[in-house]
């Protein structure tokens, strides 16, 4: 009964039934097997195979009309019928029964529907469930509690969210006017508005959840509205601290780019098997590393209006070999993203005991090749144009993965998009000229745009009309 199932749904049964689902596969199926209890076999009366032995059925007599049972005796027999028969509460679908399993790509949906009818239902009773506060949060909230009373009932958490991400979309736009491969002179005073962006996007960021507990209107589109602006926020956030640190248009700073993102997307697929969010590491949390960055950008700013070379003092050698400050302050970004995914890795591997889980990895580690197949030369002009569609790329596959963590649907080894990205770098490494690569990157931002735009909108769309929400305004009820 239960010993073909995995130990995902194994977990997923013992939610339901109330059973504690720690321990192996062989704990999980005595544990379900004990608390499952067994249909009694029904005896069925032999059944007489003639009338030998019984006296003929006597005529009715013509004109008699047949009687029947009173209404009030047919409405007590319905009652005791339906109280007598056990109701088994209807299963909750678990992630294998959302949808067919997928070992390459997704099940074919039609092209005005990205959800299943079971990924759809899944959704509607989605419930967020957090990993945890800090030291640092615990000493925020009450500020945060304070500043969500100021702001109206009418706004929706969602505009809430959206107005924090056109901070961040402020930085970005600064910072690639002024500094597009990361290498030229940024004006003091953009590092000063890029550290209050931060600290103002971050801030908006905890307040959406709270005033939609405050209005009532708390749903799995907020939870998909503020993961997927904090996925395309890491691309600001990295361009300002890249241009802060003078980092240029090198392999080194793109993969400090995709490292981060990288991280982000395994946060989502940790949330996706163990439907938790992971939102820190000990003492070290996500409000932590905002503010830091927050200050970080500000003291760059203030140091500069002070008269300090900042971008001269991070291209100085300081180690031995002649490797730079930046360098090594990009270095140690690095290790710190890369340490962080093997800590999710082993946390979910250990705990579904599920090591086809990390083919989902598969095409976000796809997604990072550019940063070995781009020639230095292709990377020097169009690193902007690179940047920009490695981040949408995985702005796309995030918040996919961010869907079908809620909806429960099979999420595809291999996503198609990334090879659009793969042959562009392939490509320049041919014989394009320098113009040539330049559209090349141009038209594949212009598509993975399009394609990041259009799949939101059909999610958020189809999300909508499934749980009968307005995505930016609150309808409240006449009474």
């Amino acid at each position: 009964m239960f010993d073909g199932l995995t130990v995902v749904e194994l977990k997923a049964k013992c939610d339901r039934l109330g059973v504690s689902k720690t321990g192996k596969k062989a704990d999980l199926v005595k544990r379900l097997k004990a608390a499952t209890p067994m249909k009694p076999k029904s005896k069925s009366k032999p059944k007489r195979s003639s009338s030998r032995g019984r006296s003929p059925a006597k005529p009715k007599k013509a004109g008699t009309p047949k009687k029947s049972a009173s209404p009030s005796r047919r409405s007590s027999s319905r009652s005791k019928a339906a109280t007598s028969a056990p109701r088994s509460p209807s299963p909750a679908p678990s992630t294998s029964e959302a949808s067919p399993h997928c070992f390459i790509f997704e099940a074919p949906l039609p092209p005005s529907c990205l959800l299943t009818p079971s990924g759809a239902s899944n959704i509607a009773s989605h419930a967020y469930k957090a990993g945890g506060s800090t030291s640092f949060d615990d000493f925020m909230n009450p500020y945060w509690n304070s500043w969500v009373s100021h702001l109206p009932h009418w706004m929706a958490p969602n505009l809430v969210t959206t107005l924090g991400g056109s901070f961040c979309l402020l930085s970005y736009t600064l910072v690639m006017y002024h500094s597009p491969s990361l290498d030229s002179a940024v004006p003091p005073w953009v590092f000063l508005v890029c550290g209050f962006n931060t600290w103002a996007y971050y801030t908006l960021d905890c307040l959406d959840g709270k005033q939609a507990r405050r209005t009532g209107t708390s749903s799995p589109l907020g939870q998909l509205f503020d993961h997927g602006v904090d996925c395309l926020g890491n691309i600001s956030h990295f361009t300002a601290i890249g241009a802060a640190l003078a980092a240029g248009p090198t392999r080194l700073a793109l993969a400090g780019q995709v490292s981060l993102q990288f991280s982000f997307f395994v946060a989502q697929w940790q949330e996706y098997h163990l439907r938790s969010l992971p939102h820190k590491f000990g003492e070290l949390g996500v409000t932590e590393v905002n503010h830091l960055q927050a200050l970080t950008l500000a003291a760059f700013g203030a140091f500069g209006l002070a008269g300090y070379d900042t971008a001269g003092a991070m291209n100085t050698a300081v180690l031995s070999n002649g490797m730079k400050a930046n360098e090594c302050v990009i270095i140690g970004w690095i290790v710190l993203n890369v340490v962080l995914i093997c800590i999710s890795l082993n946390m979910t591997v250990v705990q579904t005991s599920n090591y086809k889980s990390l083919l989902h990895l598969f095409s976000p580690l796809l997604a990072c090749l550019p940063v070995l197949i781009l020639p230095p030369g292709c990377l020097s002009v169009n690193f902007g144009l690179v940047s920009a569609c490695t981040g949408l790329l995985f702005g796309y596959v995030t918040n996919k993965m961010i869907v079908f963590s809620m909806a429960r649907m099979t999420y595809g080894t291999l996503q198609p998009d990334v090879l659009a990205i793969l042959a562009a770098a392939c490509a320049s490494r041919g014989p394009l000229t320098e113009y040539g690569a330049t559209v090349l990157w141009r038209a594949a931002v212009c598509w993975q745009l399009c394609r990041f735009v259009a799949w939101s909108r059909g999610a958020i769309k189809q999300l909508c009309a499934r749980l009968g929400v307005r995505c930016f305004r609150i309808e409240y009820k006449k009474e």
